[in-house]
């Protein structure tokens, strides 16, 4: 058969037609693959692998290979179309034009070459076919519903070992005469004609149904239906019937759809094509705006449980577009900057999760899916850091591409620099030089918007152990995916998941329960919860049993089927063929970047293992010449041109870029979050009983030794220290490890969408309530021995005052701790500087007296010495220094000690006086009585007065409990809470900046 061309073809001169005889003419840019090929500069909207025209059993077709702009025929789009001679043929928007000058149809194949069961079922209307599957026959639809899955009560099941398949997969509905086929949440997505539905979509004659990437095929056949949309894509098929057919919500289901590979099957891309696959276009019309989003009724549907149900909408005002996002949860993009409100123009690009948006000049909106075809080029990857004998090379001028859907190991020996070159490809460390672009954007200065489409497995594990494998992605579930997804979806997605990763039946069990390798696949379901398109992990079989890791690499592979880039770092030689490709690292340098054949061969070894041995052998001394001189042989080898230097001279489209600021929570999210992560925290804390129970009983038996330590006869001052201490005590000791011990966790999280506001309020919450908790158990023992024996603990109202300052003191107390976690890198040292934090309280608190010289500056910056003050001053006490003494107590503003002093002199100096006035008295008598004698008289012998008594002094009490020692002049009892509120304050803001500080470095 033959078919003549004749337009824009290479060689052939205007009015020129070009003959082809064979059965498929491929064109696009790509040199290798296609018959018609258009240059890059000339003809940009081109795709490498643009359209398809194919001789078939009833004639030749046109079909569009999932391109970026589109294949129009005649002026309309289509995905897949019957030709005929004069038919024009344009590849993209206003792109080069293809005309059909004459063909020559194949005669139609008797009767007799239909198969048996195909003849059977053809007077029965539509039924389903699986050519793919020769074994199975057709299946008539005759009942409503015909669903499709691994479980073993689907209609048409599939095996265990179809893993592309989810166990409840899709389902074909009639209704009347009409069929459409939908989603049932899978975790792969269900695809029609290779186009990946958002929701329910109508059906017609000869549509290919696909059940997940590389996933087995069902074919609708009705050749009594057809439709004026059947050549359409599938997801503008939708959005014709939601605008003109008021019952079709009816049928749209809420399940959403995953990730996908679009490149395995016949007739579509390759797998390793980075070209975003068109979901649909769509134009204003008469309408104003354009509503996008996950609710049914959005003009652009967008399936992932990432995008809100009212997301953003497109404004049509005055000729110019914009683009609004209506609160969503995780955001609008433009160019890569977070926006509320943006003009559009057509070189903007606009990012909503893993679809993006663009328009024409003729103000058509096309919507690209990113799924599946994500690429990553790394150019020119050098770090260094400063070690105690000058300078350490991490990354030596590494270059490479990952092309979509590849499972790429990272592969060396212990320092050969893979964990770096992970950070740096993920997004979590910026090397000193060089670029990673993932489709061509900047991952550094774009993160923002690329972050939910990169799921990070590090080498420590991210989930709480305490915590069943549920309860675990679920708390992820709530905090990364839309606030207004429900609890329904988020339930659909977590089986889903832990189906995908085997743990179905482990789904109630406890983290900590687990095997290591079970552990780490319950990393791997947190991360894919999001359902990411490009998974790292960092030594994700380390440590595991040879059988265990093997399993785990199975896994890897299919979750790479699956449609995503997987790339892991390995030091395990046994598993190292069952990668797509491998990057050897040594001594930082990249020594060989292909397929592990292709390695196998570079290096002249048949077992990996011998050549782990070689590159061990060579560390003593040599390794850095060694290095060197494999990556000079890699530079000049042939694997070099064709997996690095090829790819990289024709990349992924690039976009412009700036650097941007994170994406802002918002008052609602950032409360949303909030909430979730207290919720979380608490269950944490409340499934770890024997720690909990011991820091309840702690407080109370604090309490009984306190009562048995204090003098009954002493000042009060011991036991309103120790409650001050202790309270501070309880805040700082069990805040202390809190954010070190899970800084894994909150790293990987705060790279998603983790506030830090909300997080470190989320531990104020959380660790407050049990602190308090505490301190009730605390105070109320000491308040009853002061209801039964009176004057232990005395207090205004009741000791209410007192109670509130232990609270207060207890949240500074918490403050500390936490500003120390979040300072410190492990939590062994943030253990270890507790102590030096809580013996000054206890220095310079006041109990030993009233501070002198340096300790009192010194006494005002320690929280304990308020917090003890503010203690004494509710006790109504009086004190015994004159230091702090009120006037209105019981020594009258004099303390005790100088009360006593004071009126001791009086006593003395009233007794002073009574003795000179008897002395006078009796001097002046003498006198008298000596005078008359010696005049001559005879006077009666004089009659002394008694002598005035000297009264007893007055001496200290032995019962000194109704006072204390001193009160701090320079201090009050509304200043101490003021001053204990502003250190609460200042070191919460200070745990803020300090994290904040090391998002930055």
């Amino acid at each position: 058969m033959k078919i003549v061309l004749t337009g824009v073809i290479s060689g052939l001169a205007d009015g020129e037609h070009k003959a082809f005889e064979q059965a498929q003419i491929s064109l696009g840019r790509d040199p290798s693959e296609c018959d018609i090929v258009f240059t890059n500069d000339r003809f940009p909207m081109v795709s490498r692998r643009h359209a398809a025209i194919t001789l078939e059993a009833d004639g030749w077709y046109l079909s569009d290979q999932n391109s970026t702009y589109g294949t129009f025929l005649n002026g309309q789009r289509i995905t897949r179309i019957r030709l005929e001679a004069g038919n024009v043929c344009q590849l993209g928007t206003n792109g080069p034009s293809v005309g059909i000058f004459s063909l020559e149809d194949p005669s139609v194949p008797s009767t007799a070459s239909i198969p048996a069961h195909v003849q059977a079922s053809s007077g029965t209307g539509a039924e389903i076919r699986f050519p793919n599957s020769p074994h199975r026959s057709a299946l008539p639809i005759a009942q409503a519903e015909i669903t499709f899955g691994r479980d073993p009560a689907s209609t048409v099941s599939f095996a265990a070992t179809d893993a592309m398949v989810s166990r409840n997969h899709a389902a074909v509905v009639r209704r009347g005469d009409s069929f459409f086929v939908e989603d049932r949440g899978s975790f792969n997505g269900t695809f029609l004609n290779e186009q990946r539905i958002t929701a329910a979509t109508p059906l017609t004659h000869g549509d290919r149904i696909r059940f997940g990437t590389g996933g087995p095929v069902a074919e609708f056949f009705a050749p009594a239906i057809h439709s004026s949309f059947e050549n359409s894509l599938a997801n503008e098929r939708i959005a014709h019937l939601t605008q003109n057919a008021s019952d079709f919500q009816h049928f749209v289901n809420d399940g959403k759809t995953m990730v996908a590979r679009l490149g395995q099957p016949p007739g579509s891309v390759k797998a390793n094509d980075a070209d975003p696959q068109l979901l649909m276009s769509a134009s204003f019309g008469d309408k104003h705006e354009l509503k996008i989003g996950r609710a049914p009724d959005s003009d652009i549907r967008l399936d992932g449980l990432d995008i809100s149900a009212k997301h953003a909408r497109l404004r049509l005002s005055g000729g110019q577009i914009s683009i609004e996002d209506l609160g969503s949860t995780n955001g609008v993009y433009v160019n890569g900057v977070p926006i509320t409100s943006a003009p559009l123009s057509p070189n903007d690009n606009v990012q909503i999760g893993p679809f993006s948006i663009k328009i024409d000049a003729a103000g058509t909106v096309g919507v690209f899916d990113t799924r599946a075809r994500m690429r990553i080029d790394a150019m020119h990857l050098s770090q260094t850091v400063r070690t105690k004998g000058g300078k350490a090379e991490l990354l030596n001028d590494i270059s490479l591409t990952v092309l979509p859907n590849e499972f790429v190991g990272v592969i060396g020996p212990s320092g050969s620099g893979k964990t770096s070159l992970m950070n740096a490809l993920s997004g979590v460390a910026r090397p000193n030089t060089g670029t990673v672009a993932v489709n061509g954007r900047d991952l550094y200065r774009e993160y923002a918007s690329l972050k939910n489409s990169i799921g990070l497995v590090p080498q420590d594990d991210i989930i709480h152990r305490e915590l069943t494998v549920y309860r675990t992605l679920l708390f992820v579930a709530k905090l990364r995916l839309s606030r207004d997804v429900s609890r329904k979806e988020i339930d659909r997605t977590i089986n889903e998941v832990l189906d995908v990763t085997g743990l179905l039946s482990r789904r109630d069990v406890r983290v900590s329960d687990l095997s290591g390798g079970q552990r780490k696949r319950v990393s791997v379901a947190v991360e894919l919860i999001t359902r990411p398109s490009i998974l790292f992990l960092d030594e994700p079989t380390s440590g595991l049993d040879p059988q265990t890791e093997f399993s785990m690499m199975e896994l890897f592979r299919q979750i790479a089927a699956s449609g995503r880039t997987v790339i892991l770092t390995t030091h395990a030689a046994e598993t190292v063929r069952m990668f797509d490709k491998v990057a050897i690292l040594l001594q930082g340098r990249l020594v060989y970047f292909g397929t592990p054949d292709g390695a196998s061969k570079a290096f002249g070894v048949n077992d990996f293992r011998e050549l782990f041995d070689r590159f061990e052998s060579n560390e003593n001394g040599s390794a850095g010449s060694a290095a060197e001189a494999y990556r000079q042989a890699y530079l000049a080898s042939p694997d070099f041109r064709k997996y690095v230097a090829e790819p990289q001279s024709q990349p992924a489209g690039s976009e412009s870029s700036r650097r941007v600021r994170r994406t802002r929570l918002g008052i609602f999210g950032s409360i949303r979050q909030w909430a979730t992560l207290s919720r979380r925290y608490f269950e944490v804390l409340l499934r770890d009983k024997l720690n909990l129970a011991l820091l309840i009983v702690e407080a109370p038996i604090v309490a009984l030794l306190t009562l048995a330590a204090v003098n009954p006869t002493g000042p009060r001052d011991f036991i309103y220290f120790m409650l001050s201490i202790v309270a501070i005590w309880f805040g700082t000791s069990i805040a202390a490890r809190e954010i070190a011990s899970e800084r894994p966790i909150y790293k990987r999280e705060r790279m998603v969408n983790l506030g830090i506001l909300p997080y470190v309020a989320s531990k104020f919450t959380v660790l407050g309530i049990l602190v308090a908790f505490q301190c009730v158990l605390l105070f109320l023992p000491l308040k009853i021995a002061d209801a039964v024996a009176p004057g232990t603990m005395p207090g205004e109202f009741f000791g209410i005052p007192q109670f509130w300052a232990v609270i207060l003191s207890a949240a500074v107390g918490l403050a500390i701790g936490l500003f120390i976690s979040a300072t410190v890198r492990t939590s062994q040292m943030a253990a270890t500087l507790v102590p030096l934090v809580l013996i000054p309280q206890i220095l310079l608190s006041g109990i030993f007296g009233v501070p002198n010289n340096v300790s009192r500056p010194l006494s005002l910056a320690v929280p304990a010495a308020w917090s003890f003050d503010t203690m004494k001053r509710f006790s109504t006490l009086a004190t015994l220094e004159p230091e702090g003494a009120t006037p209105g107590d019981a020594t009258a503003g004099r303390g005790l000690y100088k009360q006593v002093e004071e009126e001791n002199d009086a006593i003395l100096e009233k007794a002073r006086r009574d003795l000179d006035e008897y002395q006078s008295k009796t001097e002046t008598k003498l006198k008298k009585y000596d005078d008359d004698r010696t005049a001559g008289l005879s006077p009666p012998r004089p009659v002394l007065d008694e002598m005035p008594a000297v009264p007893n002094a007055k001496k200290i009490p032995d019962d000194l409990s109704p006072y204390v020692t001193f009160l701090h002049p320079w201090m009050n009892e509304v200043l101490n809470q003021l001053v204990l509120m502003l250190m609460f304050s200042v070191l919460a803001i200070a745990t803020l900046i300090v994290l904040r500080i090391k998002d930055i470095r």
